[in-house]
């Protein structure tokens, strides 16, 4: 089979797009033919090797996929070949074919295509829990996103708003600001310029109810200090570079929650809600409630240029890799 694959630690230039043998399925996994991958920023630095769980080299990344079951291995009783799936492979679904644990993945429900399907992955999980299940958003509520441009946040921003809250969008450029405006956002805040505290406590006077921060680095503060009382700071990423360091007497003063979101340990131990979120939100996908903006669609042929967007973190929206 043809798949993306990572031979080192420099980026993209450590990838090809090559000829590698067929998985074959261990104990509790399946075979999943790739209808449609999503490219996300964390694929980059596991490519890069700057993400947390180091992976040895040769690799095929690529973690949130869709497709069809074609071979089901020992141990598994959860799907059939010629299932419809969607789910999360960590690594391996840049591909024609990837090998998923059975319980990392879901039944893909009619109306849902791949494309969309595959999307629910980490992004629209992430932006769905963080907000519902960690930051606990009302109708009415101010959230601000942080990052509302790329897959997560323009996912915060329409699922913010499907829920009655007033959104503020920031990002480092106008036309991301601009980008997130067409997703309904009603304010904009570039966080890139001066004044980025007043300008956010100026967006949202009442003090901000949820703020969702993917960004860290020295914009954390100030979205921490635009926070009302009883507001919740959702830590989900710091995607510029360096986890954020924070006077802890703006909790203390201002009754503030900060709540760290991380998928992994949320599915694992709070799997019951984790399942319910994953029903509602594809709910919301398959009636239409809301889009996903997917801006960039790629084939494995130009799989390495769709990685290199990615990482230059100049994208709007989701960018899938869609299989033949």
């Amino acid at each position: 089979m043809r798949a993306v694959l990572c031979t080192g630690t420099n980026g993209s230039e450590g990838l090809t797009v090559a000829d590698v043998a067929d998985p074959t399925p261990e104990a509790g996994q399946v075979i999943v033919a790739v209808r449609a991958a999503s490219v996300d920023f964390v694929d980059t630095l596991i490519i890069s090797g700057r993400y947390q769980v180091p992976v040895p080299r040769p690799f095929v990344p690529g973690n949130n996929v869709a497709g069809v079951v074609v071979e089901v291995g020992p141990d598994c009783s959860r799907f059939a070949v010629g299932d419809r799936v969607h789910g999360m492979a960590f690594i391996g679904a840049f591909a024609e074919k990837v090998p998923v644990a059975e319980q990392q993945l879901r039944p893909t429900p009619d109306g849902l295509d791949p494309g969309t399907a595959c999307l629910t992955g980490a992004p629209w999980r992430t932006a769905y829990d963080s907000i519902v299940s960690r930051g606990e958003l009302r109708a009415g509520e101010d959230l601000v996103v942080l990052g509302a441009s790329g897959a997560v946040g323009s996912a915060a921003v329409l699922i913010g708003k499907a829920l009655g809250a007033r959104v503020i969008a920031c990002a480092s450029t106008q036309e991301k600001l601009d980008f997130c405006g067409t997703l309904g956002a009603d304010a904009g805040v570039l966080y890139s310029a001066p004044g980025f505290k007043d300008a956010l406590k100026a967006a949202c006077p009442g003090g901000a109810d949820v703020v969702l921060d993917m960004v860290g680095g020295e914009y954390s503060e100030p979205a921490l200090r635009a926070t009302g009382y009883g507001g919740r700071f959702v830590v989900v990423g710091f995607a510029a570079g360096a986890p954020a360091r924070v006077p802890l007497n703006l909790p203390l003063l201002k009754g503030s929650r900060v709540i760290g979101y991380e998928i992994a340990d949320f599915e694992s131990r709070e799997a019951e809600e984790a399942a319910r979120n994953r029903d509602a939100l594809e709910t919301m996908l398959v009636e239409g409630t809301f889009i996903p903006p997917i801006t960039g669609r790629m084939s494995l042929d130009t799989a390495i240029d769709a990685i290199r967007l990615v990482g230059g973190r100049d994208k709007l929206g989701a960018t899938i890799l869609e299989m033949s």
